[in-house]
This record gives C-alpha cells, structure tokens and sequence, in this order.
C-alpha cells in the first residue's frame, strides 16, 4: 500500500512525529471498489481489496496540501488473481464470506471541526516540505536507501535514527545487512511511482536527523505545536469497520 507507506515515512522522517490520526482523515477517504462484470454500468462486489484510498479533493487547496503521490500503474485487474494464506495458529482473522456492497459512511469521514486548527503546523510543514521538492519518489528512495520497513516493529522511529544511536538498535530496524544499489533503489521506486526517477536522486531529500534534512521545529514552535496528538498505529484503519 503505497500511499500508507509514504504517509507513515512523511510523519516519521520528515515530520518527527508518530503518524497523525487527524492529519490522515484530513487528507484521504476510502472508496468503495467494484469489479467489472463485463456490462457497461454494471460492476460487483469482491471479497478483497474493496477498499480504495483516495487523497481528497473536496477544496479548492487540498490536493496542494501534500506531496505529489502519482502511482506508476492503477493495477487494473488485480482483483482477477488470487493467492491463499494459511491460518497457521489461528493468528488472522476468522474468513467471513462477508461482501462490502455499499460504502461506510465512515470511510469518508473527516477531522471533528474543533480539531481541524490543530492540524495548521502540520499543513504549513507540509507545505514547506512540498515547495523544497519532496515528492512520494524521494520519500520512497529514503525509506529504501534506509533499509526500513515503516510497517515493521522497530526500536527506533525514523527520525531517531541518528549517528549517535547503538548499532544493534540502527540493525534492529533494518530488513537488510547490506545496503542496496543505487540502481536497484531507482528501479524499485520506479516500479511503485510514476516518473523518471534516476539512482543519482537516490536520498536525494534527507529525513531527519540526517545532514541536509529540513528543519520544521521553528515552524512548529510558533504554533506552540504539541507532539501530543492522537496517532495511529501504523495505519490500521479503523476506518474499516
């Protein structure tokens, strides 16, 4: 899940903050996803993925509000391909059988009215972020060139990450022992994001706390921001329910 990816990695490296709840809902909703059925206008139901994550376009100013996000394909017909998993131990969820038919109303529901000004600092970080050249292929490169996972257990958020950290916690927080090619990075962000992107941008947007990172503290103290937000752990979307 792309988008997820990249939303946890902005919070976490380029923000300094455990992923924001509020921010989330401010800025995508769930869409309801039917399959063709071969006749025009008529579309049905699946039994996975029916859930689409759409950045929200309501105003005039929300899609400026965050970083491009342009996937390198829709992956049309993937719902015509299936994989098993085995429920070894019990440990996922019971199968239902249950079909989505009609959207939740509360896929699409946003910030609460009082909560929205808290979000100011974050939009204005965001923005600040966006008008240096963050984009979603940048912020992919940095996780990749990391080595991290945003999803996985870690002892360390991204931005902790420093030169001054023991090095049985930065490896730890690492899928591999052995740093990736630059060309190998390129090609993997390619695949998940439209552009052209080339090993030389490779880390090309350093997250925090590394050299070159963008420092947002002093936009953040003149909000008077608190780091006390409600967060999520790590995108389980209750909005699913």
């Amino acid at each position: 899940m792309t988008v997820a990816v990249v939303f946890a990695t902005v919070c976490e490296g380029y923000l300094g903050m455990m992923p924001h709840w509020d921010l989330w809902l401010h800025l995508y909703r769930g869409e309801l996803f039917n399959a063709p059925t071969g006749t025009t206008g008529v579309r049905k139901p699946v039994r996975a993925g029916c859930l689409n994550l759409v950045l929200k376009t309501g105003k005039t100013e929300r899609p400026h509000e965050y970083i491009p996000v342009g996937l390198s394909s829709n992956h049309a017909g993937w719902d015509s391909q299936w994989f098993y998993l085995g429920n070894d131990d019990g440990l996922l969820p019971a199968y239902t059988g249950r079909l989505i038919t009609e959207r939740p109303k509360n896929w699409t529901y946003g910030v609460v009215q009082v909560h929205q000004s808290w979000l100011d600092p974050l939009l204005d970080a965001l923005k600040k972020l966006r008008v240096e050249g963050l984009s979603a292929a940048l912020v992919l490169s940095a996780v990749h060139h990391r080595r991290i996972l945003p999803s996985m257990s870690r002892p360390l958020r991204m931005d902790e990450m420093g030169p001054d950290v023991s090095s049985g916690d930065l490896e730890a927080c690492r899928m591999s022992n052995e740093a990736s090619a630059d060309d190998d990075v390129a090609a993997r962000v390619r695949a998940a994001v439209a552009g052209d992107f080339q090993p030389e941008h490779v880390n090309g947007f350093p997250m925090r706390p590394n050299v070159g990172s963008i420092d947002l503290v002093s936009s953040f103290l003149a909000y008077g921001f608190d780091f006390g937000f409600p967060s999520i752990p790590f995108l389980s979307l209750s909005l699913l329910s």
